[in-house]
């Protein structure tokens, strides 16, 4: 023990300063850990894109602590600014973090003016300086050599109309623009974004995200009054939460409120502000794809902060988990890294991020309230390049990257994608096809396809013709000559009835069975085309069998699992090798029962004339238009383009429509009920149908955790003993 004890006292120290000497001289292990999301949505977790290797805090440059800083800015010049919100300064350092001066004040018409709250600032190509001096209500714009150039505190506009009454003009994020347009984020401004000269004229909004009302409430709104209206809440357009300026002259900007459009979280406005961003990942740009359960940390991504990067790159910082967030020109996500904390690499509240000489600056505004610098891993620097070398076409020397990626990642799939590219540019279809499909890029997977069915039927179009015209004469001769209809009547129909004629198949009686069944079976064409008659006769004159409906809802049972497991790719969005057979069949074979069971108790109070036996042979028959439609559109997905799939959803949104009029009249015919007690009862059902899978759940639920018990009691028991 005493051993054990020197060994604690001496090796445990040794440690902790080693750890200290190699987080300040290189890159340490991530306390957080780095993921993507695949095209199900699910967290993939992947190597660490950047690792932490310094913290910067305001004592460490010679200033001071830092007090609820905000915001870091990285010049042209390479130069980075600190706005130091609390002390109500604006730092400025070198690239390697030497302290060049600290501004606090400047000289106003003979008098020392003083920032207060500044939120952000800008510098132009030229050197010019603009500070976002909020609480002062003003911007102050310094010349690049540090003298005051002017200040704009008032809005001129010619309409007195153009801003609110109370309007007031606390600027939090600001952007000039090649052309000299000063962009301002305005706080309790909800218009978007306003668009300045720099005479402080007002020149308009832009940008504003659309307000998101949900459909309950739009309905609320339609059916109120005019006084009921007035006391609604107001929904406003939400304030955008950052802003920054690219080197192409889009504005990135981000929202922090749910209440915006659907989820474009992530916007990029163009001069006119149109949103030109492209969302063509699995995912739209928005953070997290989940709010999370986490006690500590619950709702979506809280975006504040957001830059733009070379090849079309951006990145957003989430100040509610700490994460990082990087984009490619597309949509698609890169990487995702940091987390909420402390330790390396964490942060308690994140408010800023910037770009310095390939390395990220996370500002973290409380806790340690310093600039974490994070350096990127070989990982990033191979996705890197290969974004950047798939953005100027290049694609032969993308692939190469992409492999690389691969190899350091192979549940990566974009890189997938970025190998199809290439294979796309080579014309090697089949190729492009298969890293398409590997990537679950089925946009790109489309695309091949299509190119490569093209140059099929070019390479085989005098085949297919002759085939086509073959079998035309063929089909015309069989009509002129009649040679179709004397085999048949020759060989099929003469051999068959005479094998059949014989006393031994007569009298037997499954061949009875077998008979009614089969003409039961062929009935449910008459009733598909003809519903009234034919439901009518499903239950008044026996046309219908309880085995001919038994067979009819196996039959469906086996063409929902076929649709499942052999959809065409671009059609199918469900995890193949996850498919379970039995839960399959039981996902539609199980409602269909229970809608039988539940239609039969709910008809009998109602004064229902059908049986149970009646209720469940005109459910199955109703599934004919699917039995028949879903083996042969199953077929066809897997020869057809995304956009020829339009065609493809009608065609099953016609059979599900007409699957279901089919089991809403055979309903109402067998009961005999009006057309509104048919809508009352089948809607009844339906309410009926799940709430019984509301208690089967349950009933299951309750058993697994009584079995766990036990299965728990009899392991302690015999560990006891």
């Amino acid at each position: 023990m005493q051993r054990r004890g020197w060994l604690i006292a001496v090796v445990l120290p040794a440690v902790i300063i080693l750890s200290a000497i190699a987080f300040s001289g290189g890159a340490s292990a991530a306390l957080y850990r780095s993921y993507v999301y695949n095209f199900w949505g699910e967290p993939v977790t992947t190597p660490d894109p950047y690792l932490p290797v310094r913290t910067v805090s305001g004592t460490d440059l010679g200033a001071g602590e830092f007090k609820n800083a905000q915001y870091l800015f990285t010049a042209p010049d390479n130069t980075l600014y600190i706005v130091d919100t609390g002390n109500h300064r604006i730092i400025r350092t070198t690239s390697d973090f030497t302290l060049i001066e600290e501004i606090k004040e400047f000289e106003l018409d003979g008098k020392i003016e003083k920032f207060n709250s500044p939120q952000s600032v800008y510098v132009t190509n030229d050197g010019r300086l603009f500070v976002a001096d909020t609480q002062k209500e003003r911007i102050v714009v310094f010349n690049p050599d540090g003298d005051l150039a002017f200040v704009i505190d008032s809005i001129k506009t010619d309409s007195p109309d153009a801003l609110q009454e109370h309007f007031r003009f606390r600027p939090k994020r600001i952007a000039v623009d090649p052309v000299e347009r000063l962009y301002v984020t305005v706080e309790g401004v909800f218009d978007g974004l306003m668009v300045l000269n720099l005479e402080g004229e007002f020149r308009g909004f832009m940008g504003a995200p659309r307000v998101y009302r949900p459909p309950w409430e739009i309905f609320w709104y339609q059916m109120a009054s005019e006084e009921q209206r007035a006391r609604m809440q107001l929904l406003l357009p939400t304030e955008f939460s950052a802003m920054a300026l690219d080197d192409m002259g889009f504005i990135y900007t981000t929202v922090a409120s749910s209440e915006v459009e659907t989820t474009h979280y992530i916007r990029k406005l163009n001069a006119a502000g149109d949103d030109v961003l492209r969302r063509q990942g699995f995912f739209d740009p928005m953070g997290d794809l989940y709010e999370g359960t986490s006690s500590t940390i619950i709702g979506r991504s809280k975006l504040v902060d957001i830059i733009g990067r070379e090849h079309g790159m951006y990145s957003a910082l989430d100040q509610l988990r700490g994460r990082v967030f990087t984009y490619d020109g597309n949509g698609n996500l890169l990487y995702v890294f940091g987390g909420v904390g402390h330790g390396i690499g964490l942060f308690t509240s994140p408010s800023s991020l910037a770009e310095l000489n390939g390395h990220l600056l996370v500002l973290d505004s409380r806790g340690a309230n310093c600039i974490t610098v994070f350096e990127p891993t070989a990982y990033a620097n191979v996705i890197h390049n290969a974004v950047r070398y798939q953005y100027d076409g290049t694609f032969d020397i993308a692939t190469e990257y992409w492999r690389q990626v691969m190899a350091m990642n192979p549940n990566y799939e974009l890189a997938y994608s970025g190998v199809a590219s290439a294979y796309m540019q080579l014309r090697d279809y089949k190729q492009a096809m298969q890293y398409y499909k590997l990537g679950n890029n089925r946009a790109g997977y489309s695309k091949a396809f299509q190119r490569l069915r093209l140059d099929f039927v070019n390479s085989h179009f005098g085949k297919i013709m002759t085939s086509v015209l073959g079998l035309i004469f063929l089909l015309y001769a069989s009509k002129v000559r009649a040679w179709g209809p004397r085999l048949k009547q020759r060989y099929i129909r003469t051999g068959i009835a005479a094998w059949f004629a014989r006393p031994q198949v007569q009298q037997n009686p499954v061949y009875a069975w077998l008979k009614r069944t089969w003409y039961a079976l062929c009935y449910a064409k008459y009733v598909i085309f003809h519903p009234f008659d034919g439901f009518w006769d499903l239950k008044y004159e026996n046309r219908g069998t309880v085995s001919a409906a038994t067979i009819l809802l196996v039959l469906t049972v086996l063409s929902y699992v076929f649709m499942s497991q052999y959809t065409g790719f671009v059609f199918n969005q469900q995890k193949i090798e996850n498919i379970n057979i039995l839960v399959e069949a039981i996902s539609i074979g199980i409602p269909v029962l229970l809608w039988c069971a539940v239609n039969w108790a709910l008809t009998t109070l109602m004064d229902g004339k059908g049986t149970l036996k009646d209720i469940y042979i005109a459910a199955a028959y109703s599934l004919t238009p699917f039995l028949l439609a879903a083996v042969p559109m199953t077929i066809i997905s897997n020869y057809i383009t995304i956009e020829e799939g339009q065609l493809y959803s009608v065609v099953l949104s016609i059979v599900y429509v007409w699957t279901f009029a089919l089991l809403f009249l055979g309903t109402g015919l067998i009961h005999d009920y009006s057309f509104g007690k048919i809508l009352f009862t089948t809607a009844a059902t339906i309410v009926g149908v799940g709430f019984a899978c509301f208690v089967g759940l349950l009933f299951f639920d309750v058993l697994d955790r009584m079995l766990r018990f036990v299965q728990e009691v009899y392991r302690e028991i015999t560990l006891r003993l």
